[in-house]
């Protein structure tokens, strides 16, 4: 069942320790849409190391509730890999890319899976929400709300975000302070 692969990886990272070992650097790969499970079972028969950080995702249907668990990272795995490792991954036919990676971005990295593990530990008991960054000046669209289906720019970003819709045909906009919770980000 897909749902016993990612309790079963869960409990892997729970004990896999991310650390700097010489002649080898963690590296962000980008797998194929919905390659993560099959890139990850790619890389444990080649005895490769990789993190593959999960989180719980709750669906309330409406009798049940249904918990399964999810890629934090959608479409992200992270690999401890040299130049020949990488050929091996290569041969797997799930990634895109990689991301280049030196001694130093390597340090930042493991510091951020160290803080995302304990992420993935909050994750077991409750359920936690990715969303991309919203700085100031992102396009975003109201997801929630009396403004459901606006589409806008974060002029501020504080526990409120400051939306502005542009009405173009008139050449004006007007302004609102809206709940983050209502609003996602724009592609």
């Amino acid at each position: 069942m897909k749902d016993d692969f990612f309790k079963n990886l869960l409990q892997e990272n729970n004990g896999l320790i991310i650390e700097n070992i010489p002649g080898f650097l963690w590296t962000p790969v980008r797998t194929k849409p919905r390659q993560e499970k099959k890139f990850v079972e790619y890389c444990s028969s080649n005895s490769m190391k990789y993190y593959l950080p999960l989180r719980k995702n709750v669906k309330r249907y409406q009798r049940r509730t249904v918990e399964f668990y999810i890629p934090m990272f959608s479409g992200y795995v992270f690999c401890l890999l040299n130049h020949e490792l990488y050929q091996k991954v290569l041969l797997s036919n799930r990634i895109v890319y990689r991301l280049q990676m030196n001694e130093k971005s390597e340090r930042d990295l493991i510091k951020e899976l160290l803080g995302i593990q304990m992420f993935e530990k909050l994750a077991l008991e409750s359920e936690i929400i990715v969303r991309p960054e919203l700085v100031t000046g992102s396009r975003i669209s109201v997801k929630s709300g009396p403004l459901r289906g606006m589409s806008g720019i974060v002029e501020k970003r504080k526990a409120k975000t400051m939306i502005t819709i542009n009405v173009e045909m008139l050449g004006q906009s007007v302004s609102t302070e809206i709940d983050i919770e209502d609003v996602q980000l724009d592609d």
